[in-house]
């Protein structure tokens, strides 16, 4: 019998992931979403975000999936539900990805898209995404509620902390450490560790300074 399985949040990120789900092991009946709809992609609005618990254990659902791309947002809802709802927090892991060991998914809640590559002795955590053809090698490590956008490169032992974005056509060359809350722009090139939060951009990639 297939569990009954819902998405939190109904917008681009749930449309990317859906085609992704195992229909054959799970039974898609809808999403969870603040926005004031009644319908997405064709499937029903089944409540709230906060109507979430009581669908679970009520029964009505038997699992859900965090379909919000950003990173503090999909947190605070992963946060909220971990305590009770761990098991209930599935991973989705394309079919046509590479992942070299199973061992590398080390959470609940991850996504890996179409044509994303997983090296050797990689560790991806709770609650991230890694999305279509993003590169990341090998003993590298991805912390919790990371987003690791289309076709960027991770290159090998580099540790990523918390709630990091890395954006798409971006490198990070070998053995570079990001510390927590980094926004890395789309096609830059981190050279150096980063250690303070904030956004950096371009080639080598610099904080972005507010005046």
């Amino acid at each position: 019998m297939k569990s009954k399985v819902a998405f939190i949040g109904a917008g681009g990120h749930a449309d990317a992931v859906l085609p992704i789900l195992d229909k054959n092991q799970y039974e898609f009946v809808g999403f969870f979403d603040d926005k004031d709809i009644i319908e997405h992609s064709g499937y029903p609005i089944l409540g709230k975000i906060k109507d979430v618990e009581s669908f679970l254990n009520d029964q009505k659902i038997d699992a859900v999936f965090i379909t919000i791309g950003d990173n503090a947002k999909r947190k605070e809802i992963f946060d909220g539900l971990k305590e009770k709802y761990y098991d209930a927090l599935i991973n989705i892991i394309s079919e046509r990805s590479s992942v070299l060991t199973a061992e590398s998914i080390q959470g609940r809640g991850i996504f890996v898209g179409f044509g994303a590559f997983i090296g050797s002795k990689v560790k991806i955590n709770d609650n991230t995404v890694v999305n279509t053809g993003a590169l990341i090698e090998h003993h590298t490590e991805i912390s919790p509620h990371c987003n690791i956008a289309p076709n960027a490169t991770i290159n090998g032992t580099c540790h990523l902390g918390e709630q990091v974005y890395v954006g798409s056509g971006s490198i990070i060359i070998q053995v570079k450490n990001i510390c927590d809350q980094v926004t890395i722009g789309a096609g830059a090139v981190v050279v150096n560790h980063i250690t303070e939060k904030g956004t950096y951009v371009g080639v080598p990639a610099k904080k972005i300074i507010k005046e």
